[in-house]
């Protein structure tokens, strides 16, 4: 289905309930925010994958785990990931407009974040750092965050943890600035 697969999602708007959000989807990656009583309570979006399925994503934290809703420079970012482990079995990256597919590697471009200086800075040789806690730090996207640790990996500039340490970054020995 990789070919019907949606680029981009559009947050069509807000709405009070999740019934009246779904009536308003139309395309694959349409989404919309339900609010109510000043709270944003969910994400609601067509799958992106095109099989039409509705996905439905708890933003409030008092309903227990919850995904974070960014608003930065006109464009909506989720995180974390959604991960769907039945029907199509999608997993992508809802950033600044933009769907990024798990099966593609967007951290390996040679994109450079504005965050880059903020990141390198942040991290140290002695220990390894979550790039949500440098996320949290700066009040950043953690997505922005990732792309930039991965951009100092792939310069010889940091190292990624494995295993129970993966998406934790530290600086290589004698990359001081």
């Amino acid at each position: 289905m990789t070919a019907m697969r949606a680029s981009a999602y559009n947050v069509l708007g807000t709405a009070s309930y999740h019934s009246e959000a779904v009536e308003w989807l139309r395309a694959p990656g349409d989404c919309v925010i339900v609010e109510r009583g000043g709270v944003t309570r969910q994400l609601v979006m067509k799958c992106p994958d095109g099989c039409g399925e509705i996905i439905s994503v708890n933003l409030d934290r008092r309903s227990g785990p919850a995904w974070r809703l960014y608003h930065r420079r006109g464009k909506w970012s989720l995180f974390p990931s959604i991960d769907k482990p039945t029907g199509c079995e999608s997993h992508f990256i809802l950033s600044r407009g933009r769907i990024i597919w798990s099966d593609s590697d967007w951290y390996r471009d040679d994109w450079v974040s504005e965050e880059i200086d903020d990141v390198r800075r942040s991290l140290n040789e002695s220990h390894m750092t979550s790039y949500v806690e440098i996320a949290d730090r700066f009040d950043a996207i953690p997505w922005d965050i990732l792309r930039a640790c991965r951009a100092l990996v792939q310069r010889g500039l940091a190292e990624e943890g494995r295993g129970k340490l993966f998406g934790h970054f530290r600086l290589k020995a004698d990359n001081s600035p």
